[in-house]
């Protein structure tokens, strides 16, 4: 088999495996650390996107907060 049917044929099988993948449903994680985002800039708890801990946020001289920091695994936004 030649390298260009090689290629083709490995392209072909990973398209049917995709296809065969179930539809995804849920949050984006972008939609995550949106919603991350949106608690902690209005300076309330939010969940860590990494473990079932909370977010809270880090104080700043602004209005909005610089951050958070999950007060079970670590996990720091800014």
């Amino acid at each position: 088999m030649s390298s260009v049917a090689q290629l083709e044929h490995r392209v072909e099988r990973r398209h049917r495996r995709v296809e065969a993948l179930p539809p995804r449903g849920g949050s984006t994680l972008e939609d995550v650390l949106s919603g991350v985002w949106e608690d902690l800039s209005a300076h309330r708890p939010a969940p860590c996107p990494v473990c079932p801990g909370e977010l809270v946020p880090r104080p700043c001289a602004g209005a909005a907060a610089a951050g958070g920091r999950c007060t079970s695994c670590g996990t720091q936004l800014s």
